[in-house]
């Protein structure tokens, strides 16, 4: 008879020393699932449609929404990426839709193009621009990015970097929400055309919209 009664002793012993000091699993509350992870947002480009004015124009399709027609446009504006803050967008052949640009130049001559598109620096984790506020940025427009798909500059360049775009002028950059960017052109419009070097007046003017809210 005492053989069962130390066995009970010995498994109560082991049933309060489990529920006292044993390590648990975490709990559901202490597990942050991958959804709930920063990640870099998707965009949407709001290009007006050529109207004579406009040297960067849309293709009179609508916003430019990644995902859409060949549309890829993101905001590198966490650590999950670069963080580098760029807000890029590129066009590509798509099977039912294909997204351009339409780039005007002085003399009249439009171009219908595919291209990759960077508006440098508009929010990262160390750096953002605050609601209300006007700072200026650069811009580049990219047509030779995407092969096979010639454009009179190659690159155009909206604001130097060193001795790159001397001459040409940044763009505004104009916080208007906590998801939105007004981007439109600053002094007296230039962009430089890095094929030839050449200066030429093309205003820009179109926003930037984030798929969710930044700091």
């Amino acid at each position: 008879m005492p053989r069962p009664i130390l066995l009970l002793t010995a498994t109560l012993m082991l049933v309060a020393a489990c529920g006292k000091d044993a390590p648990t699993s975490p709990s559901a509350i202490d597990v942050v699932p991958a959804s709930a992870k920063a990640s870099d947002p998707t965009a949407t480009w709001t290009v007006p449609a050529p109207d004579g004015v406009l040297g960067f124009a849309s293709d009179g399709q609508g916003a430019y929404a990644d995902g859409v027609c060949g549309v890829s446009a993101k905001i590198f504006a966490t650590t999950s990426g670069s963080n580098s803050g760029d807000a890029t967008i590129q066009t590509a052949k798509a099977k039912n839709c294909t997204r351009r640009f339409t780039l005007r130049y002085p003399d009249n001559t439009t171009e219908s193009v595919l291209s990759f598109n960077n508006l440098l620096q508009l929010q990262n984790t160390t750096n953002s621009i605050p609601i209300g506020s006007t700072v200026h940025r650069r811009l580049i427009l990219n047509p030779g990015a995407v092969s096979n798909n010639p454009s009179r500059c190659g690159r155009l360049l909206f604001g130097p970097n060193g001795a790159v775009g001397v001459g040409s002028d940044s763009v505004n950059v104009t916080r208007t929400s906590a998801s939105s960017w007004l981007v439109e052109s600053a002094a007296s419009n230039l962009a430089y055309c890095e094929a030839n070097g050449a200066l030429y007046a093309m205003p820009v003017s179109f926003v930037v919209t984030s798929s969710s809210p930044l700091p």
